[in-house]
């Protein structure tokens, strides 16, 4: 009875057990599928704000012409193929006059480019400002035309069509309205969007078999694409024809929107959302098939875990009748008396079965357990004795760095900030700045080879030594090439460090810097983006004596952002053991360019914390950036 009771409730315990993972899984399943669909979406989402973006602007360029009052044939060119050339994601696109809008003169008046693959580049396309080619007829430019009216900043979308003139593929426009002055309708840009590929891939996704996808406009009353039926792939069909479309559910907003529905006896669970003009994602999978896998496992473990019960409930009344009872109550006592403290206390059990070989093992476990506490002890005091000086060290190292910020709050010249992340206690990379004089801003950082206390001693070393130089009015590279020769005096462990050092002279915005073997520091100018800084890389520092190095010179000015790093940053892996790279790096600082030194260090450790994802960090990450505010 005792053993019953006992598989009884590890029976009920996995029952409930298995209840509950079975409503997590079921959970986790649809949220699944719901951040696959949002994920799908979002990326097409993006494009279309980015295609109503680039109409709006396009518009903007039209009305500054005809505000002008004049044909700039040439200049309407330019701007048409400069404004396709940065939007890689049209195929085309253009600004159209109404009727003797913009030139008395001329009925018809438009500039028109697109990406010709002939050339693999974006031209102007003079065929449709010939009086041969009547746009303000033409179903797209009516459609835009009549959905704009008299509303400024609004675009319209187009349904999608099929180009059979051009790309051959499924296309859609979209067109923003020119205005006059008085609030005048006079003409339109428009922005063509390839969406072939995009409603191939959405069409493409199929979290199980018998899953299916809509893609529509439910304002049009038109299927772009389902895979429901036969006859409905290829779109144009009514929203009608689908019985079940009117048991979806759908908000404006970015939220992925469930519903169910039974269609054909079998019921769906559906996943949807409509993006910003006004197209709809759905993604229908029959709700058995989203929960096939766990019911199968359930009853697959059901059924073993009943065929077990039996056999362990009959092998267990076996044992107890004719083998354990008597010297299990042996063991019992002894075992007790044990729980209490007894050391040593000796089970007296001498039978040559296993419960003679248990008691044999509990009395030699004995001995052991007391030479192990001892053990234990001094283990624990000395753990404790080094986890203590390592906590001194990692403080004095953290003291050692600068670290309080703004560290010139007098300097309205430059901005800067920095930070260090050691992969252990204590870390070989660091990074310094400092005041050589009122005119001189200088700024290092640097990897130490390996990691711990022995780089973190060679960090100090090396840290002080640069300074000192530095202080004394060396240039860069005579700064590197009398601390490379310090360092290689009795490098017994082989030791060597990768530096980079810049001085800035305030007043005028020099740059002078010298790179002993260290990663390329990123540069921006102004609004631009981040680009790599010409460096000539020298030697590592303690690498060998008598080392020469190059030194360089830029021009930084109000705007720029110079940003230093650590391979640490590159090298940060995720949980596969894939690396961060230099190409992260350069599209992360780009994602905060015009951000001041701590927002863009703090952007950029946020995706390296992204990327790896939970994994244990590999290297020390240190990150310096320094802003130029004003000359």
């Amino acid at each position: 009875m005792i053993v019953l009771g006992f598989f009884s409730l590890i029976a009920a315990a996995f029952a409930v057990y298995s209840a509950a993972v079975t409503a997590n899984y079921r959970q986790l399943r649809t949220e699944e599928i719901s951040k696959t669909v949002a994920f799908e979406s979002e990326r097409v989402g993006r494009v279309i704000a980015e295609m109503e973006r680039n109409a709006v602007d396009l518009a903007l360029a039209g009305r500054q012409f005809y505000q002008s009052g004049k044909r700039h044939a040439a200049l309407g060119a330019s701007v048409s193929v400069e404004n396709f050339r940065a939007f890689t994601a049209a195929v085309g696109g253009g600004i159209w006059f109404e009727p003797y809008a913009l030139d008395a003169g001329t009925q018809r008046v438009c500039y028109y480019a697109f990406f010709d693959p002939a050339i693999n580049a974006v031209r102007h396309d003079p065929d449709f400002e010939t009086g041969a080619y009547d746009y303000h007829t033409q179903m797209w430019y009516t459609t835009i035309a009549a959905g704009l009216g008299e509303k400024k900043e609004k675009t319209v979308w187009t349904v999608p069509y099929y180009d059979d003139a051009g790309t051959n593929s499924l296309m859609t426009t979209v067109g923003a309205g020119i205005y006059d002055d008085n609030g005048r309708f006079v003409g339109m840009s428009t922005v063509d969007w390839q969406i072939q590929s995009m409603v191939d891939r959405l069409s493409g996704i199929r979290p199980t078999v018998n899953s299916f996808v809509l893609l529509a406009s439910p304002k049009d009353d038109y299927i772009i694409s389902s895979t429901y039926m036969k006859g409905t792939e290829e779109g144009g069909a009514s929203l009608g024809n689908l019985p079940w479309y009117g048991e979806l559910r759908f908000t404006d907003g970015d939220d992925v929107t469930m519903s169910r529905f039974t269609e054909g006896g079998v019921e769906y669970m559906s996943f949807s959302r409509l993006f910003a003009n006004g197209w709809l994602f759905s993604v229908q999978i029959p709700v058995g098939e989203i929960f096939a896998e766990i019911e199968s496992r359930n009853n697959l473990f059901s059924v073993i875990i009943a065929v077990s019960f039996f056999i362990l409930l009959a092998l267990a009344a076996y044992l107890l009748s004719w083998l354990i009872n008597r010297p299990l109550g042996k063991l019992t006592s002894g075992v007790a008396e044990l729980g209490r403290g007894d050391l040593h206390k000796q089970i007296e059990i001498h039978t040559k079965d296993e419960f003679g070989t248990l008691a044999a093992a509990f009395n030699k476990m004995t001995v052991e357990l007391q030479e192990y506490i001892n053990n234990l002890a001094r283990v624990t005091a000395e753990k404790e004795r080094i986890d203590a000086e390592l906590n001194v060290a990692t403080q004095i190292q953290s003291a050692m760095l600068p670290c309080i910020f703004p560290p010139f709050p007098d300097s309205a010249e430059f901005d800067i900030y920095a930070t260090m992340v050691p992969a252990k206690e204590v870390g070989g990379d660091f990074y310094d700045f400092f005041l050589i004089d009122e005119n001189r801003l200088a700024v290092v950082i640097a990897d130490v080879s390996g990691k711990g206390v022995p780089a973190a001693l060679f960090m100090v070393i090396t840290k002080t030594l640069i300074k000192s130089n530095a202080l004394s009015g060396q240039a860069p590279r005579e700064v590197f090439e009398t601390v490379n020769n310090l360092l290689c005096e009795n490098n017994e462990a082989g030791m060597f460090v990768t530096a980079f050092m810049g001085i800035l002279d305030i007043p005028t915005g020099i740059f002078t810097y010298v790179n002993a073997g260290h990663n390329l520091p990123l540069l921006k100018h102004g609004g631009g983006q981040f680009a790599w800084l010409p460096v000539r890389s020298g030697f590592v520092l303690a690498g060998m004596e008598g080392i020469s190095y190059e030194q360089d010179e830029i021009q930084l000015s109000p705007g720029d952002t110079v940003f230093l790093y650590t391979d640490g940053v590159t090298e940060a892996v995720d949980g596969e053991n894939n690396l961060f790279t230099a190409a992260r790096l350069l599209a992360a600082s780009n994602l905060c360019r015009d951000s001041g030194p701590k927002e863009l260090l703090l952007s950029v450790k946020g995706e390296i914390d992204k990327f790896a994802g939970g994994a244990e960090q590999a290297d020390d990450i240190t990150m310096l950036a320094l802003k130029i505010t004003e000359v």
